[in-house]
């Protein structure tokens, strides 16, 4: 091959999916990540299993950043951001900045962008009491404690009665996130049946507006989380979280199942299923690379239906949870398709445009 080059900017599953790909095919790829690890978020975070096969993070992410970081083809920027892309001819002059501010050049074919999400910090519903009340955690935190063994209370204790909301941060107008992030619901199941199987005398309540166990996930989940685990559902609509004695935390809302009948229920743990934004890195890596964003604050794809990982600006590629909430494996499976995508364009300069639709207006009567 003759000296084609791809940037992929971000190390989670969906450019390490996307580079292992293009390096196997002999392109050489540069590799930029802002943090001093591969891996994304799955390792800062030290997820602990996957839904809906509950099998460990790792034996997912780490044969492919092994892949990664043994192809001669691969060349690594940890620590450093690309700071700047000029578009010369059918490729482009790209300046890579690490932490120290020096600033590397590489001259690549096409891009990919895959820097991915951040979870949604949950101290923007105060309310809630998340970094104010003891004993409220997230489950981005959850799963770390889980990785790690210390599912314990703020006293040093295995909670007892545990408590886990749904849909904080998603679905939310006050706080401009009216989507659903996708993944919260099989997360929070799949960490109340870890919960469960850990300490098999605890009583875990999952209190939701929706269950969104999608496609295979119903009877692996959902199902099995009630009937082989005891995880109670409750329906309702939390209002606020109260301290209460010996660092325990007040639940008060309603049953939106029974009447809307008052809740006020105590427990040693609460868990915010906080959702997914597209993040600052994600943000700073739109603007330099000059592409649109979409109505919910994600990166815009060429066609959303058949282009998902073009986008808007010719020989720049998308992955994963950068357009958008995904799980893991479909941000392995876009980091491959936009591989493909990229491929096929430094190969033959194939760039697919959209077919424009005709709108038809719904009549109402």
């Amino acid at each position: 091959m003759a000296g084609e080059k791809v940037l992929v900017i971000g190390a989670g599953p969906a450019g390490l999916s996307a580079t292992k790909e293009l390096a196997n095919l002999g392109v050489n790829v540069v590799l930029v990540e802002r943090e001093a690890f591969l891996g994304g978020t799955p390792k800062r975070l030290k997820y602990s299993l996957l839904f809906p096969e509950l099998r460990p993070a790792s034996e997912v992410i780490d044969p492919l950043i092994k892949s990664v970081q043994e192809n001669k083809n691969v060349k690594i920027y940890l620590e450093s951001i690309v700071d700047s892309v000029k578009q010369e001819g059918n490729g482009f002059t790209v300046n890579i900045k690490d932490k120290s501010g020096k600033i590397t050049t590489e001259k690549v074919n096409a891009i990919i962008a895959a820097s991915g999400f951040e979870h949604f910090d949950s101290r923007r519903k105060y309310e809630y009491g998340y970094g104010i009340i003891p004993n409220i955690y997230q489950i981005s935190d959850i799963e770390g404690m889980l990785s790690e063994n210390r599912l314990v209370t703020t006293k040093g204790t295995p909670p007892k009665r545990v408590a886990i909301l749904l849909c904080v941060g998603s679905r939310d107008a006050t706080v401009g996130n009216t989507y659903c992030s996708r993944v919260c619901c099989a997360v929070s199941i799949k960490q109340a049946m870890e919960i469960k199987q850990r300490i098999p005398d605890a009583v875990v309540h999952i209190y939701y507006m929706d269950i969104r166990t999608y496609g295979l996930m119903e009877d692996k989940l959902y199902w099995k989380a009630q009937l082989d685990y005891r995880v109670g559902f409750i329906r309702g609509r939390i209002s606020e979280f109260m301290r209460g004695p010996n660092d325990t935390v007040i639940i008060k809302g309603e049953d939106t199942m029974n009447l809307n009948r008052a809740l006020v229920v105590p427990y040693d743990m609460v868990i915010l299923a906080n959702g997914m934004e597209l993040g600052l890195g994600s943000k700073q890596v739109a603007k330099v690379l000059g592409l649109e964003f979409e109505s919910h604050g994600f990166v815009k794809p060429l066609d959303p239906d058949r282009l998902p990982v073009q986008s808007t600006k010719k020989g720049i590629f998308l992955a994963g949870a950068i357009t958008g909430p995904k799980t893991i494996s479909d941000s392995i499976t876009e980091g491959y398709a936009a591989a493909m995508k990229a491929y096929e364009y430094i190969m033959k300069g194939t760039w697919e445009e959209p077919v424009k639709v005709a709108t038809a207006e719904v009549a109402h009567h």
